[in-house]
């Protein structure tokens, strides 16, 4: 019977503290489901903002269609709220608190026993899937080439989502003895796409990560390297066995 492994790694931008890190990750390896989360970093509380996205994936995967989608988000946003409640921010950000929180969201739910993955994603989080040392899917973006500073994004703020629901994009594949699902923040995606178009072999590298210090040096090197962005990375790797 095929079964399901999963790690987790991540790292703040260069200069950045943990405490200033604005991605989020979870895994449930044993319901086969996974997400990452990129808050975007230019919105206030992005990083609790992400945490409750990827958590929320976990326990709840999102649903289909627009309609069904915003109440599935609705009580993270009413927990958004509740939490900065009487928060204690500089007057001149007061504003920005009101705008909300976004974050890009990536969920993925494995069937070891069927074969078979599905995801959820809106915004540029990336599953690449791997098999026999060949990239075998890529969701939803396909190439480098296609990352760019604007990506949509899900808000904290109901009546800021409208119009962004026809942008969710659902996949699904194969998911093989053997095979290894990469998930990965957009920097770490970017670079993975970008290395696997000029034949390289980056899943080799990302597969041999064992422990946290070992991201850690590995993106270090990268960025001072100029390889990849300078910006939170984050990777979940999931192997089916």
């Amino acid at each position: 019977m095929p079964a399901l492994s999963a790690a987790s790694f991540w790292l703040p931008k260069a200069g950045g503290r943990p405490e200033d890190y604005e991605d989020a990750s979870a895994t449930d390896a044993a319901a086969g489901r996974f997400a990452v989360a990129d808050g975007a970093s230019e919105t206030m509380f992005a990083g609790p903002w992400a945490r409750q996205l990827v958590e929320r994936t976990i326990s709840e995967p999102p649903p289909d269609g627009g309609e069904a989608l915003a109440g599935w988000l609705q009580p993270l946003q009413e927990e958004w709220d509740r939490g900065r409640a009487g928060a204690s921010v500089p007057w001149y950000a007061e504003e920005k608190l009101k705008a909300g929180a976004y974050a890009a969201l990536l969920g993925v739910e494995v069937d070891a026993a069927a074969g078979r993955w599905r995801a959820f994603a809106l915004g540029d989080c990336c599953l690449v899937g791997v098999r026999r040392n060949k990239v075998a899917a890529a969701f939803p973006i396909e190439t480098s080439a296609e990352f760019h500073n604007r990506p949509v994004l899900l808000s904290s703020v109901a009546a800021s989502n409208e119009g962004i629901w026809d942008r969710a994009r659902r996949g699904e594949g194969d998911a093989q003895p053997g095979d290894v699902l990469f998930l990965m923040t957009d920097a770490l995606a970017e670079w993975f796409l970008r290395e696997s178009e000029l034949r390289r072999k980056p899943w080799g590298s990302l597969r041999g990560i064992r422990a946290p210090e070992q991201f850690a040096s590995f993106l270090d090197l990268l960025r001072r390297g100029g390889a990849i962005r300078n910006d939170d990375s984050t990777l979940v790797r999931v192997e089916v066995t």
